[in-house]
């Protein structure tokens, strides 16, 4: 058997009936991972983090256009030397401290992240012994809602919001309530909505110490420059080292001077996660601004222009953590200064989860296995404090988005922990401090679909990872769950929406909230989540709500096939996303999916003439090829997340269309209810692409716990060859697919102990060396062969 190409060497040693292998690293595949084949470090401890004391707080009612008022007394024993208050609110707040308005937040003109930017607030002349006051007025204008606050005084934080606050709906006719004399006992005790860095609100910009709280799972390295670009002397002069062109010799005219400063772009070769690093010698001011394109970072920095004084702050300096591929740096002598030379080394601090890649693929065509290692690097950056949607915005958790990249995280790199702790802190904030077995309080994310993806993602990781333990741990989560999302059904079992919940399906028209195709969509996630959670339930032992979820799938899927088919298109609607859900969920019948194949996803159908997001398009990849339509899926995937890397795409953006303008491409970007370059350029729900190519063209595809039980059915849809590694619990499965002059094919397959496989191959096939005899379907012209022992096997087909 040929050696793999691009990044594993396989030895096979058959010990005592038992495979073993081994992996050594060859080549570099075609991956931009700054951290592929590096080692786990030794300081990399695999335990939660310390809860964050300080907490976003409000009263225990949110509504839009709210005021809120907020107080906390505290006793000073000493006068700190230096004492700041750092303070946000979402979405305004006015702060007083002992009776006197200090300061103030401002709407900006098409900024709805005003809340992000922290102030810094000095105190220490408005502090004496004893008793003092803080007190603040925030204003809610729609959303989610929260007061934040840390006062540290001598670098120690002194205090901090928390449920110690007292906090009132009611309008203070006067400012006494803001006086340390005032009367608070009927105030009621703080709200507490999440603490610092947990979602929605985990992109605040200069938060004393938010860079570098303690989360011990988490890595770094220091990387270097690539290029400069745009180089701008102005006023100045600008000097790149050509060997090390992170090193910048600058002279630069005085701040406030009126004359152009020196800029310069710093280009990174890719996204990354981290902080721009700069050791500057010299008296200057220094302005940075990241972007995830050069147009981001030099037109509209996501977080802002950030300044540093060397004068005042000693190197290294850091931008906070983002992710970015570019930096514009524009460099000042201080006011009233002549002009001054500068020094500026600049790298990048880049903060990562370890991994290992486990997985491979690799394939006769050459963007195919780039798009699968660009995928697993878009997931892998996006594995930060939790599993995040993406590392510049949102920072958060999102299940929806977790479906897809804990997924490709499964097929990768086969992680647990972050894994399991980011889906258990998306269900716990679903159940909002109710006991396991009540009903959750709200859906996972207030979307209902997102339901339906936690009980289907917490099925891919039991069967990629054979968890038992954490699976055990859900039970009560999961009927709970499932019983929540019961009660948005009507009486003819169709979804209904009935908690009143955001009916979130994708970025496109009639998908972004409460409407009848979204309904569709949504419907058939619950029928896939009923299906999941029947399975689970059947692991666990508790057959009467496997029976019971089994019913309930059965009844959905009869409602949406008698109320929402159509019977002159057997189609669910004549749009992407409803249909290739049904598809996934499977819960159309043969004829129904080749219907819907021809009517909507055939290239001709005009459905591709309407908008849908990376996120959604992995489920469309997913139907065409389950409706036996995997090289029309793979020819899609080549033009469309091909066509971001035509584009420059080291990672996969949130939104895209082959359509948009090329030029400046990322101000035309679309996604969240918007257009711009706030757009994320990394976003896990574009990933799925390196799942689909393990799973149907490699065709491994777990069927049990642990790969306890596995279907292997390759589909080289127009490749003339394809091979990869698929971590199991029990090892690492290794297939290669070899397309044969004669019109078949020939598998060579590596199977690690403990994994019984359903080997399906095309056309008739035999087991080279071995008399075994498939059994064969002639209706579907498939093989199959049934394989329950670890070793080397070798397959042989004939076309047709």
């Amino acid at each position: 058997m040929k050696t793999l190409r691009h990044c594993i060497c396989l030895k096979l040693c058959v010990l005592g009936g038992i495979l073993q292998i081994t992996a050594a690293q060859a080549r570099r595949p075609p991956t931009p991972d700054p951290t592929y084949g590096l080692p786990i470090p030794k300081s990399v401890q695999f335990v939660s983090s310390t809860t964050q004391p300080v907490k976003w707080i409000w009263t225990n009612h949110v509504a839009d256009n709210q005021t809120i008022y907020a107080r906390r007394v505290f006793t000073l024993e000493r006068l700190p030397r230096k004492a700041v208050l750092y303070i946000t609110a979402d979405d305004l707040f006015t702060l007083y401290v002992n009776g006197q308005e200090l300061d103030h937040s401002s709407p900006q003109t098409g900024d709805g992240f005003v809340w992000q930017h922290v102030h810094a607030v000095p105190l220490t002349s408005h502090l004496h012994m004893g008793k003092n006051v803080i007190a603040v007025r925030a204003v809610n204008g729609g959303g989610p809602a929260g007061l934040i606050a840390m006062l540290d005084a001598d670098g120690k934080t002194l205090l901090c919001t928390d449920k110690n606050w007292r906090v009132t709906e009611q309008a203070e006719s006067s400012d006494n309530w803001t006086t340390l004399d005032y009367d608070d006992s009927s105030w009621s005790a703080a709200t507490v909505e999440a603490s610092l860095g947990d979602a929605p609100w985990n992109e605040l910009i200069g938060w004393p110490g938010y860079d570098s709280v303690d989360v011990p799972y988490l890595a770094h390295i220091t990387l270097p420059v690539v290029g400069i670009l745009d180089v701008q002397a102005g006023a100045g002069k600008i000097t790149v080292d050509s060997h090390h062109p992170g090193h910048i010799e600058v002279v630069a005219p005085p701040q406030n001077s009126g004359r152009t400063p020196p800029s310069f772009v710093v280009d990174f070769g890719k996204e990354v996660a981290g902080r721009v690093r700069l050791l500057v010698k010299g008296d200057g001011i220094i302005e940075v601004g990241t972007g995830e394109s050069e147009d981001e970072a030099v037109m509209k920095p996501w977080g802002g222009i950030h300044t540093f004084d060397t004068r005042s702050t000693s190197s290294p300096l850091y931008t906070p953590y983002s992710a970015f591929h570019y930096a514009k740096i524009t460099c000042y002598a201080p006011p009233g200064t002549s002009d001054t030379p500068l020094t500026v080394d600049v790298s990048l601090d880049f903060k990562y989860y370890p991994v290992q890649y486990k997985g491979s693929f690799d394939c006769s065509d050459p963007l195919l296995t780039r798009i699968w290692y660009v995928g697993a690097y878009t997931a892998h950056l996006c594995m930060q404090e939790d599993i995040w949607d993406a590392p510049k915005r949102d920072r958060a958790r999102w299940m929806g988005d977790l479906q897809v990249s804990g997924r490709v995280i499964d097929t990768v790199f086969a992680d647990k922990f972050l894994m399991e702790q980011t889906m258990q802190r998306l269900r716990d904030d679903a159940q909002g401090g109710n006991p396991p077995a009540d009903l959750p309080k709200n859906h996972v994310n207030g979307i209902p679909g997102y339901s339906a993806a936690w009980v289907v993602g917490l099925t891919d990781f039991y069967k990629h990872i054979g968890d038992k333990d954490y699976l055990m741990k859900q039970h009560d989560l999961l009927a709970s769950m499932i019983a929540y999302m019961e009660g948005d059904l009507d009486d003819q079992g169709l979804f209904a929406n009935k908690h009143g919940a955001w009916d979130y399906v994708d970025w496109s028209p009639d998908f972004n909230g409460d409407s009848p195709l979204a309904r569709i969509a949504t419907q058939m996630y619950y029928i896939k989540a009923a299906k999941d959670a029947a399975f689970l339930f059947r692991e666990m032992g508790d057959m009467s709500n496997a029976e019971h979820c089994q019913q309930l799938a059965d009844r959905l899927t009869q409602a949406a096939h008698q109320h929402w088919l159509s019977p002159q298109t057997d189609t669910f609607g004549l749009r992407r996303q409803e249909n290739a859900m049904a598809i996934f969920a499977g819960a159309t019948t043969p004829a129904e999916t080749t219907a819907i194949y021809q009517a909507v996803f055939a290239p001709e159908s005009p459905a591709w003439s309407y908008i849908a997001t990376p996120y959604y398009n992995n489920y469309v990849i997913y139907a065409m090829s389950l409706a036996g339509h995997t090289q029309a899926a793979l020819n899609f995937i080549r033009r469309y997340w091909g066509g971001m890397i035509a584009e420059g795409a080291t990672t996969f953006w949130e939104g895209y269309d082959p359509s948009w303008p090329k030029k400046h491409f990322h101000l035309y970007l679309q996604a969240d209810n918007g257009m711009g370059t706030f757009v994320s350029l990394c976003h896990g729900w574009s990933s799925g692409p390196t799942s689909f190519l393990t799973e149907r063209v490699l065709g491994v595809r777990p069927t049990g716990a642990g790969y306890a039980t596995a279907v292997i059915a390759p589909d080289l849809a127009g490749l003339q060859w394809a091979e990869g590694n698929v971590p199991t619990p029990h090892g690492l499965l290794h297939i290669r697919v070899q397309a044969l002059k004669n019109g078949g094919e020939r598998v060579d397959l590596m199977l690690p102990p403990d994994v019984k496989a359903d080997v399906q191959l095309h056309g008739k096939a035999r087991l080279v060396g071995s008399s075994m005899q498939p059994q064969f379907q002639a209706d579907e012209n498939v093989s199959h062969f049934t394989l329950d022992r670890a070793g080397h096997y070798v397959f042989e087909s004939t076309e047709g």
